[in-house]
């Protein structure tokens, strides 16, 4: 039978095979504790996988709303910078949310250019709070309030441990 298997097939086949055809010759005490950690790390992955495009897509959404918002925050707010984070706000502020399930390369591509949006908005916000614009301290805690949650999120799943991989 011909068959596709899935990411997280691909990573339990993995598993497997280390398990069974690798650790079995290992003798050196370390080595085995490596192979143990990639194990771990790879069901680390496999944890991630069914959230993953959920999470892109609601992060996707919440920055096209974010970029609106910062913009609206500055209110009048004049110079290079206001008027950069305005035009990021109309160019990427309008597009359509993206649905679950999604398109994944679309999405990803999406969401790097927001991101990107995101990141270029919070150097121009700081740089109008330097030059004394009050409004732009608003406007940066919109973006702060977009992006401590996600922080929260990734630190709740995803364990950085694992990826001490050889330490000792």
């Amino acid at each position: 039978m011909i068959t596709t298997p899935s990411v997280d097939q691909l990573l339990e086949g993995v598993m497997l095979a280390i398990e069974d055809e690798i650790v079995p010759s290992i003798s050196n005490p370390k080595a085995h504790a490596t192979a143990q950690m990639i194990q771990s790390v790879l069901q680390g992955v496999r944890q991630m996988l069914p959230v993953l495009d959920a999470q892109l897509a609601e992060e996707h959404n919440d920055m096209i709303r974010t970029l609106r918002e910062t913009a609206e925050s500055l209110g009048d707010a004049a110079g290079d910078a206001a008027d950069r984070v305005r035009e990021r706000a109309a160019t990427f502020g309008g597009r359509d949310e993206l649905p679950v399930p999604v398109d994944r390369e679309v999405a990803l591509a999406s969401y790097e250019e927001l991101g990107h949006a995101i990141e270029a908005s919070f150097r121009d916000l700081d740089e109008l709070l330097r030059d004394g614009v009050e409004s732009a301290a608003a406007a940066q805690d919109v973006v702060r309030a977009h992006l401590m949650p996600r922080y929260l999120r990734d630190v709740a799943s995803i364990k950085v441990h694992e990826g001490f991989v050889g330490r000792s």
